[in-house]
């Protein structure tokens, strides 16, 4: 065969293989970027079906639930636990790492207190006995046994009470004071007067500050106050039998007063005090409707009726009014030495206010608040103001009286007021014989 005839099919066999060739890496290449695509197609839908998942994920409202707070994991008590528990040592426990500021707030505090309503005398009285065995913050410890003390009060006022009187055994009162003897009196005298009559036996009250027995006070405050219609009498020995020194507090324990009970209040006091002691005591009761505090914001209208309803007398008056005024001074001289205003018009207003309730009594009582407020501030700035401010009233007519307070306080030394003013305030007394006498004094 001629190698013309050969080269023809030799050079269409090599065409045919170049073709193939070329046709298998064309399908391969195109295989490949079908794989790429899918694989992008593939991405692309999981990409959005997380997206669409996150989506749901974030319409949905319901929460997993919390692993629970229990006491059995060693973590403080859920409020679950807390609303309904009767584990009194527990509650106070996990109150006791409250801030000061904050363990009245709480959902335990609330339990507290409902649970020490709903527990009965021997149940409380066994709790507050072991109170004193649990570390328990000072504040909190004495908040929440005066809780459980008016409880007892009411479901075993024996031991409540005898609880109040160790409290106060230094001769302070500390919070809560005594408790409420007039109701456990008035609810049960029988059981209260034996059980007062064997603490004297037993001479509980003896163990009090200097033998004085100021524990005693509002006990039988609250005797004289539950006999004082029925058997004034009664009443009036028991008040006989108070030292002068803790007559004084007997106020403190007879604030609010029934009506019916006023006047004969009124009359036993006449009785058994000083004037001045016992109008002290009487402004600061409810007897002449609060209208002699020291805030003076009171209708003098109001506070002529209280006058006239108990027939104060003129010595009463000014003793009530000076005692009044007198209060207000101190608290002036104590704002002054702190460096405040001692403010005369607050002293004018005052003087105007007893002026309208009882004329007679105003310059007396302008003398004594004078008085007063130098001993308290006890300054040279507080000499010379209370000095113009008695030449100022003496000037727009202001009686003699006004003056005597301040010149006799400076002539016994009971007031640091300087004796070279005084006798020059003592020279303007217009009487001749009271004038000579207090200059005598101040010699």
């Amino acid at each position: 065969m001629k190698f013309s005839h050969v080269v023809p099919p030799l050079i269409a066999l090599c065409v045919a293989i170049v073709w193939l060739t070329n046709l298998r890496r064309s399908t391969d290449a195109v295989a490949q970027e079908n794989a790429v695509m899918r694989e992008r197609l593939t991405s692309s839908r999981s990409s959005s079906l997380s997206q669409n998942n996150r989506t749901d994920a974030g319409r949905n409202t319901t929460r997993p639930k919390r692993e629970r707070k229990t006491l059995a994991n060693g973590d403080n008590p859920s409020g679950d636990w807390v609303a309904t528990s009767r584990d009194w040592t527990r509650l106070v426990l996990s109150n006791n790492d409250e801030l000061a500021t904050r363990y009245r707030y709480t959902a335990a505090w609330k339990r507290l207190e409902t649970l020490a309503s709903e527990m009965n005398g021997d149940e409380l009285t066994r709790a507050y006995t072991e109170m004193a065995t649990l570390p328990v913050h000072a504040p909190f410890r004495n908040e929440l046994e005066l809780v459980m003390l008016k409880e007892l009060e009411k479901k075993n006022p024996e031991f409540a009470f005898s609880q109040y009187i160790a409290r106060n055994q230094d001769g302070g009162v500390v919070l809560g004071g005594y408790g409420s003897f007039d109701n456990w009196l008035a609810r049960d005298p029988a059981a209260a007067t034996n059980w007062y009559e064997r603490q004297l036996t037993a001479g509980t009250f003896d163990k009090t500050l200097d033998g004085n027995s100021p524990a005693r006070v509002p006990f039988e405050s609250a005797f004289i106050m539950s006999l004082i219609d029925a058997d004034p009498t009664a009443a009036e020995q028991i008040m006989n039998n108070f030292p002068p020194d803790l007559r004084g507090r007997f106020g403190d324990y007879v604030d609010v007063i029934p009506k019916e009970k006023r006047q004969p209040l009124v009359d036993l006091l006449r009785k058994t005090m000083p004037t001045e002691e016992y109008m002290a005591l009487l402004r600061e009761t409810s007897v002449f409707e609060y209208n002699f505090r020291i805030e003076y914001d009171s209708d003098p209208e109001n506070a002529k009726k209280s006058l006239e309803k108990f027939a104060v007398t003129p010595e009463e008056r000014t003793a009530l009014l000076a005692e009044q005024f007198s209060e207000f001074a101190e608290y002036r001289a104590m704002r002054a030495s702190g460096g405040g205003d001692p403010r005369r018009e607050e002293f004018d207003k005052n003087r105007k206010w007893i002026q309208e309730v009882d004329p007679s009594s105003a310059d007396r009582a302008t003398g004594m608040a004078l008085q007063a407020f130098v001993k308290g501030a006890n300054s040279p700035e507080s000499y010379d103001f209370v000095e113009k401010a008695a030449n100022d009233y003496l000037g727009s007519g202001a009686a003699d009286e006004l003056l005597v307070p301040l010149i006799e306080g400076s002539a016994s030394g009971s007031s640091t007021f300087p004796k070279d003013r005084a006798r020059e305030l003592a020279a303007k007394i217009s009487d001749v014989a009271l004038r000579n006498e207090l200059l005598q004094k101040l010699d």
